[in-house]
């Protein structure tokens, strides 16, 4: 889901900034500033929706959220030659669970017993995880915890103060056997944990999880906390002092939010140290050239379109399929993302059993597309295509797909969204009751990462019927019974057989296109390192350092 535009910032700004970096170069400098002491500055094109970990749409939102609170486990995270972290698959680390134990179909965490939330002081305790959880459940998150063998809260159980218990089971309520790949959820910044002492002396009758007080309060243990914030300008955080897991490097961030500003020219010039949204593929080759380190690594971030097959223009297989035989594939990965990209075959990530490049069916081959247009009866179409403003190659990307639609007679119409307002046309969509009368646009162009390297979760999400990412509204009851059967099963020769038959299903429906895996591209002053990269989009600030 994305952006962009881009106009020269506003004095006010670039004065503010100024005042907050004092290792700025002047304006229009090719010249990169280190980062200042042991502060940092970054810019986002967008503020965040919501400060509430278990309520969050954007990018920005699992940044912001990721860093102010913490979860029962991290990412483990692996160096690579530049200094950057590279998650490792399926590994967790320990972070507020100082460790676990798997047996039967339980996992038990034994927590920290030295974390506090801060401001409050309030210590850890296994009664917060559950409260956390559970709300989170009933916000909407209970689509990965289902996904990880969590249904329902009864599953959630505190042991003692110290001590909690996780019983897990299919979406029938069968028992199944626990797994380390059923806690990688443990690792999403959804699921930070929530001082509930605090939260509770907000709650209200109609409000018992302080949902209104959280969306725009943090409750968190760290590793930061936000010192101040001035919506739709910055927000400044600073180190939670005493913190358990030790001071991070960079003790204050601050977030710019420049609206149409050019971010591009802030980093340039050194008034931003660390820039990872609102810049274009150009933009980054600028900077590349300029002198600063741009470092890309290849995350599973996906760029799909869909098309809703229940009602309108493509309820007709043979249109859905002349649209992905008319994409421009190559010109996507060339001409938008400059070779930091590449095409996506399939919605399952490329290291997962049972992968199959199964849209590998479909080519750039306008006179097919026609052919089978024809075969459809020529229908006159005319349809909105939706997308995130968020980033910029997102617009250049639907601008590539009208254009090309139209030589096969689909007349497509830009509209773009905020990330906030696509994610909730996807979801809103996707889990509408089954014969509902859903009436939004037709075609959508959506960005994901998915975080498991199992085929599980992309089906379960874009294909099964009821899915939360499912927009086309695919339905199809053998293709449900199948994925059922083996969504909680241990990886197997007929597992990675089934999935493989589910993705060729999915293919040839084509209400699902896959578009680009694009990976992420983060920039930052000379003298920084430790970018870490995990299939959540998001800057770890505690993980940034001075080089050596």
């Amino acid at each position: 889901m994305f952006r962009r535009l881009r106009v020269t910032v506003p004095t006010v700004l670039a004065v503010a900034a100024l005042a907050i970096v004092s290792a700025c170069s002047s304006g229009g400098s090719d010249s990169s500033a280190a980062a200042s002491g042991d502060s940092l500055v970054t810019a986002w094109p967008s503020d965040v929706s919501t400060l509430d970990p278990g309520n969050v749409s954007t990018d920005q939102d699992k940044e912001l959220t990721m860093n102010i609170y913490q979860r029962l486990l991290e990412y483990k995270f692996t160096p690579d030659a530049n200094g950057s972290l590279v998650w490792s698959g399926l590994d967790a680390e320990s972070s507020l669970a100082e460790s676990y134990d798997m047996a039967g179909t339980s996992a038990v965490f034994h927590l920290r017993t030295d974390v506090k939330f801060y401001p409050s002081g309030n210590p850890l305790t296994a009664a917060d995880v559950l409260f956390s959880y559970t709300r989170s459940m009933a916000l909407g998150g209970a689509t990965d915890f289902s996904n990880g063998g969590l249904q329902k809260p009864s599953q959630f159980s505190v042991v003692d103060e110290h001590t909690f218990k996780m019983d897990f089971t299919d979406v029938a309520g069968n028992p199944v056997q626990a797994t380390p790949t059923l806690l990688a959820t443990m690792r999403f910044p959804n699921y930070g944990i929530v001082d509930s002492v605090t939260a509770k002396q907000h709650a209200t009758a109609t409000d018992p999880n302080a949902n209104d007080w959280l969306r725009s309060n943090a409750a968190g243990t760290g590793p930061y906390y936000i010192d101040s914030r001035t919506p739709g300008q910055q927000v400044i955080l600073k180190s939670v002092p005493g913190l358990w897991s030790g001071d991070p490097a960079y003790k204050t961030v601050t977030v710019r939010i420049v609206a149409n500003g050019n971010i591009a020219s802030l980093v340039r010039s050194g008034q931003v140290n660390v820039g990872l949204f609102g810049l274009t593929q150009k933009e980054l080759n600028d900077l590349d050239d300029a002198g600063l380190t741009v470092d890309h690594q290849a995350t599973p971030d996906f760029i799909h379109l869909q098309l809703a097959e229940d009602s309108g223009p493509f309820t007709n297989e043979k249109v859905r399929q002349a649209v992905a035989t008319a994409i421009p594939y190559d010109d996507l990965v060339k001409n938008v993302f400059f070779g930091r990209a590449e095409r996506s075959l399939s919605y399952v990530n490329l290291k997962a059993p049972g992968y199959d490049d199964a849209w590998s069916t479909y080519s750039t081959d306008l006179a097919k597309a026609k052919a089978l247009m024809a075969e459809a009866g020529n229908p006159s179409i005319n349809v909105p295509l939706v997308y995130s403003n968020a980033e910029p190659a997102y617009e250049d990307m639907a601008i590539l797909i009208q254009t090309a639609l139209k030589q096969i007679g689909i007349t497509v119409t830009l509209q773009p969204q905020t990330p906030a307002a696509m994610f909730d046309l996807i979801i809103k969509r996707g889990t509408a009751a089954t014969g509902a009368s859903v009436s939004d646009p037709k075609m959508v162009m959506f960005n994901l990462s998915i975080y498991l390297d199992d085929p599980k979760s992309p089906v379960s999400f874009y294909s099964h019927g009821g899915g939360a990412l499912n927009y086309p509204r695919f339905a199809n009851a053998s293709f449900d019974a199948k994925a059922n059967q083996y969504q909680f099963l241990p990886d197997s020769p007929e597992r990675q057989a089934a999935y493989k038959d589910l993705q060729a299903q999915a293919a040839a429906d084509a209400s699902f296109i896959p578009l680009v895996i694009t990976g992420r591209t983060v920039v930052v002053s000379k003298g920084i390192t430790g970018i870490a990269y995990s299939p959540e989009i998001g800057v770890r600030y505690w993980e940034l350092k001075p080089s050596s």
